[in-house]
C-alpha cells in the first residue's frame, strides 16, 4: 500500500495526474512554444472546461497566475484604490488583509473567533469585500446562502477565497464578482497554479483605476486579460499545470460535480461522527453551520505528532495544526479521497488510544 496524503495542500494527486504527466511527456506537451497555436488549443480547453464544470456565467472571465497569494497582491493593486474590508476567521484570510496594509490601503478587518459572519457588523461602503469559502487554517466554512446574503446587503466588490472549497463546496458565482482558487487542493494537481475568475465589474473598475494608481506591470489586470482573449498569458506559463487541470477537469465532469458535492458530505459526515465519538478527539469548530466539509479540525488531547506518527506507519498521511498550534489535527476531504479511504481512515482513528 502506498502512503495516501490526507494532508490540507498539497495533498492526495487526483488519481488520473500520473496517467495525464505522462501523456504530455509523450506528446511533447512541455517543450511546445507558449504562443504556439497548439498552447492556444489547450488553453482554451482548459477554459472552457472550467466555466462548463464550475458553471461560470456570462461576464466572468479567467485568467492563470502562479498561486492564490498572487492573486490577493493582484486584486489589492488592481482593484482597490484607498480602502477594503477582509472577514477574518483564520490565518490566511488574516494575510490577504495583511497584504492589504503592506500595500497602503486603509483596510478594515472583522475579526471572527470560531463563529458566522455577522453581517449586520459589515459597512456597505467598501471599495472590495473579502470573504472565505474555507479557511483553511481553522477549518471554518462559509456556506452559500451566507454569501447571498452578504451580496443583498453590500454593493462592495466582492471577492471569495475559494482555494480549498471549490468545487466541493456550492455557492452561487452571481453573488461575487471575483474568485479564485489554487489547484494543489480541491483539484489534487502538483502545487505552482493559481485560477482567478473576475467579472465585468473588476475589469470596470481596474480600467477606471489604472489612470489613478500604479496597477502593475506584466501582471495588471488589463495585461492578463488583454492576453487571455488570445488564449495566452503575459509570460511563459505553468503549461504542465495547464494541461493537467484541463485534464483532470474533464474526469470530474464525468463524475459531476453533484456528485462530488455529495461525497463530500457523507466523507465528512463520517469523521466528524468518529471524532465526536472518540475520547481523545473533539471537533474545534463546535458549530456544525460553520464546520468545514473539505478541510475538518481536531483537538487532540495529546500533541499531534502522537496521532500523525500512528496513522504514518499505517501509510496515512495527515496534517497538523496551522502554525504553532501543537494539539491539533487537520484531515483533508477533497474529491481524489474516495469513500473508501475515508472509511479505512475513520476505521484506524477509531483504533487509537
Amino acid at each position: 500500500m502506498k502512503d495516501i496524503f490526507f494532508t490540507p495542500g498539497p495533498s492526495e494527486l487526483f488519481f488520473t495526474v500520473e496517467d495525464h504527466i505522462k501523456n504530455g511527456f509523450k506528446n511533447n506537451i512541455y517543450s511546445i512554444s507558449h504562443r504556439s497555436s497548439e498552447f492556444k488549443i489547450i488553453y482554451e480547453e482548459c477554459i472552457n472546461r472550467l466555466k462548463s464544470f464550475l458553471k461560470i456565467p456570462q461576464g466572468y472571465h479567467i485568467a492563470f497566475l502562479s498561486s492564490a497569494n498572487e492573486i490577493w497582491e493582484r486584486i489589492i493593486q488592481n482593484l482597490i484604490e484607498e480602502e477594503s474590508g477582509h472577514c477574518i476567521n483564520g490565518a490566511f484570510s488574516k494575510k490577504f488583509y495583511d497584504f492589504a496594509i503592506l500595500n497602503k490601503i486603509n483596510a478594515t478587518a472583522y475579526n471572527y473567533k470560531n463563529q458566522e459572519y455577522k453581517i449586520n457588523e459589515i459597512a456597505n461602503s467598501h471599495e472590495l469585500l473579502a470573504l472565505t469559502l474555507n479557511e483553511t487554517s481553522t477549518g471554518i466554512m462559509c456556506d452559500g446562502d451566507t454569501i447571498r446574503k452578504i451580496r443583498s446587503k453590500v454593493d462592495s466588490l466582492i471577492a471569495l477565497d475559494c482555494v480549498s472549497g471549490i468545487p466541493s463546496l456550492p455557492f452561487n458565482i452571481n453573488d461575487v464578482d471575483t474568485f479564485y482558487f489554487s489547484v494543489q487542493k480541491c483539484f489534487g494537481l502538483p502545487s505552482g497554479l493559481g485560477v482567478w475568475v473576475y467579472n465585468d465589474k473588476c475589469l470596470d473598475k481596474h480600467n477606471k483605476l489604472k489612470e489613478k494608481k500604479f496597477t502593475g506591470t506584466y501582471h495588471s489586470l488589463h495585461k492578463l486579460h488583454e492576453m487571455s482573449q488570445k488564449f495566452q498569458t503575459p509570460e511563459t506559463p505553468n503549461v504542465l499545470s495547464i494541461y493537467v487541470l484541463s485534464k483532470v477537469l474533464n474526469d470530474m465532469m464525468k463524475i459531476g460535480i453533484e456528485n462530488i458535492i455529495r461525497d463530500t458530505n457523507y466523507k465528512s459526515s463520517l469523521l466528524y461522527n468518529t471524532i465526536n465519538k472518540h475520547e481523545s478527539f473533539s471537533p474545534y469548530i463546535n458549530d456544525k453551520n460553520i464546520q468545514s466539509k473539505t478541510v475538518i479540525v481536531s483537538n487532540c488531547k495529546k500533541e499531534s505528532d502522537y496521532y500523525i506518527n500512528i496513522l504514518k506507519n499505517k501509510r496515512l498521511i495527515i496534517g497538523k495544526g496551522y502554525g504553532k498550534v501543537k494539539n491539533q489535527i487537520r484531515i483533508a476531504n477533497f474529491p481524489t479521497h474516495s469513500k473508501e479511504v475515508f472509511e479505512l481512515i475513520c476505521d484506524e482513528l477509531t483504533h487509537i488510544k
